[in-house]
């Protein structure tokens, strides 16, 4: 779970008002990350883009780390298995049935 500290919780409502002022602090690194609460749960968090582009590139790395072991692990039958049933599957997608 992620930890917020005081400052960098707000609502709605403040972020419509003072807008400016969070993209400042957010770009100049003040603030990290920004929760938004709107009655009194969190609906949102904003991030300055090099943070989000870290995010996705390592769960991006992550997932392909997680399918190249799945797929490091299967023995040759297994394969051989799956790849039948893709095969089948790319049929349906091309009208071969």
């Amino acid at each position: 779970m992620v930890t917020f500290e005081r400052k960098e919780i707000i609502s709605a409502t403040q972020l419509v008002r003072q807008f400016s002022t969070f993209l400042t602090e957010l770009s100049n690194r003040t603030l990290n990350k920004i929760a938004i609460i709107r009655n009194n749960e969190m609906e949102a968090v904003v991030l300055p883009v090099a943070e989000y582009e870290r995010l996705v590139t390592s769960a991006k790395q992550a997932s392909q780390k997680l399918i190249k072991d799945f797929f490091g692990s299967l023995d040759s039958e297994s394969a051989a298995q799956m790849e039948a049933a893709i095969k089948e599957c790319r049929k349906v997608d091309l009208n071969e049935w």
